[in-house]
């Protein structure tokens, strides 16, 4: 048993990859491939790497501060009214000193990894207000869609990974951490900074992992999400490009306006060239403002004989040449001069029309 089915049904069907159009109108509601993973990833390691080559700078600033300060327990600068303000400004010249180059730059960092993700780009519709957002519906669909599942997945892997690497980390380090209780400070403390620092260093490098893995994710799934259908991508020609058949009607219309103006131009020519039946090319020379015969009309078919019978009309003569007929049909548009390698054979034909008006006996030019 046969049963019929719509084709139209595959074709609502988003197998397409989306249009340069359908891109540009995702970008400017703020949709784009980005994984915050990646930006916070990169960020970290950064700042580890920045504290990493200038520890000594900061390590230099901050003992310097700490001196300053338990030297002022014992100075008489407690006995001024504005000691605060002496204090606070020196704490947050030093604090300046040290954290502001280091936010500076994770914060450049942090940026330029916004703009290799997204582009550089600057729109307001995100912040739109959109009633949608608060439907019941919408939400629940969100919480079970497919990116909310991936997101619960990538959560928990990181927590188990990061888990594990402290414990290893713990587990490794841990008798050389409770050995710097019998150092001295300054040797106890660069042991525990540079235990930290490794830590952190392979929490970022694990992290960067899995960012780039989900960064991956979240430009294939944005691929996903912009696939047009058949259909769609019709309608969207159709927007930009117009309806075919309304063009189509279009270019006829302009046809017929053309074809009018032109007809009106016959009855101003010196003379119609015929082949006899199938051509007619109308021209028209004016010795005072042209250098050469032009062109006003020209037709095949049904449109030369308009142009015949219009002529016939206006006493405009009719010379058969099929050879020049053809010559000035295929190589000489409307408005336009006659070439220099017609102008014998159009100035005989021209020569045989001024001839009959002036009533001299005509010589029928060649052809």
């Amino acid at each position: 048993m046969r049963r019929p089915f719509d084709l139209q049904f595959f074709s609502q069907e988003k197998t397409e990859p989306a249009t340069p159009r359908k891109r540009r109108k995702t970008r400017e509601e703020g949709k784009t491939a980005k994984s915050q993973d990646l930006g916070a990833a990169v960020v970290i390691l950064a700042g580890l790497l920045f504290l990493r080559v200038f520890v000594g700078h900061f390590g230099g600033t901050l003992r310097a501060h700490l001196v300053t300060l338990l030297r002022a327990t014992g100075d008489r600068v407690f006995l001024h009214e504005g000691w605060a303000w002496i204090l606070g400004a020196e704490a947050l010249k030093d604090y300046l000193i040290i954290w502001l180059p280091l936010g500076l730059s994770c914060a450049v960092v942090a940026l330029a990894i916004t703009v290799y993700q997204v582009g550089f780009f600057i729109t307001a519709k995100p912040l739109e207000l959109k009633l949608d957002r608060l439907n019941p519906l919408s939400g629940l669909k969100r919480i079970v869609s497919l990116r909310s599942l991936v997101e619960l997945g990538k959560g928990l892997l990181k927590a188990f990974l990061f888990m594990a690497l402290l414990y290893y980390a713990l587990r490794k380090d841990l008798k050389r951490l409770v050995a710097v209780i019998a150092l001295p400070l300054d040797e106890g403390t660069a042991e525990v900074i540079e235990a930290v620092w490794y830590l952190g260093l392979r929490f970022a490098l694990l992290l960067l992992t899995i960012a780039l893995f989900d960064y991956l994710y979240q430009r294939w799934e944005f691929e996903r999400s912009i696939k047009m259908s058949k259909q769609e991508i019709k309608d969207e020609y159709k927007q930009m490009e117009g309806d075919p058949q309304i063009k189509r009607r279009i270019r006829q219309k302009q046809r017929e306006l053309a074809r009018g103006r032109m007809m009106q131009d016959v009855p101003k020519a010196d003379v119609v060239i015929t082949n006899p039946t199938t051509l007619a090319v109308a021209l028209r020379y004016d010795r005072q403002t042209m250098e050469a015969p032009q062109v006003v009309a020209k037709g095949k078919g049904v449109i030369a004989r308009n142009i015949r019978e219009v002529a016939v009309e206006s006493d405009v003569p009719i010379v058969e040449n099929k050879v020049l007929a053809r010559a000035l049909y295929s190589q000489v548009e409307i408005g336009e001069e006659v070439p220099e390698d017609l102008y014998r054979a159009v100035a005989e034909v021209l020569a045989f029309v001024y001839r009959i008006r002036t009533g001299r006996r005509p010589v029928r030019p060649s052809g």
